[in-house]
């Protein structure tokens, strides 16, 4: 019985080219993810969420500095107008920022399963792929 990717979809919201390729070779590379699907800007993933006709995504890679609409607009955005589609996908914060209140701003919104540190390393597609199993064998 052959068992499928660890995490069917993510949603990679990252303005920056460069940060957006290192995360789509790094999770290429893993062969933990069924489909990637990428947006540079924050209204892009939005939008793409709102359409319910779309497949629903596993989880989000979400920078938390970004023009126009940050990570945290985005957050707010989604939580508000998606309800809740949008709790039951794992959202983990990507940034650079070293201020502990964005780590204290994070823990605020539930879906923010976790914050790390640019760049994705291989050890957090592997802490997502545990809270999505963990979230499987829970419902």
């Amino acid at each position: 019985m052959s068992v499928g990717p660890a995490i069917g979809s993510i949603m990679l919201i990252d303005d920056n080219e460069i940060d957006q390729m290192i995360c789509k070779r790094l999770i290429n590379r893993s062969g933990m993810v069924g489909e990637l699907i990428s947006f540079l800007s924050a209204e892009e993933g939005l939008e793409h969420l709102r359409n319910s006709e779309l497949p629903a995504v596993d989880a989000i890679l979400l920078d938390v500095n970004m023009p126009r609409m940050d990570g945290w607009e985005f957050l707010e955005a989604a939580t508000r107008e998606l309800g809740t589609p949008f709790a039951r996908i794992v959202v983990m914060m990507l940034t650079t920022s070293l201020d502990p209140r964005d780590l204290e701003r994070a823990r605020r919104f539930s879906v923010v399963r976790d914050y790390c540190n640019k760049p994705l390393m291989m050890a957090y597609l592997e802490e997502l792929a545990a809270i999505l199993q963990e979230e499987a064998e829970g419902a």
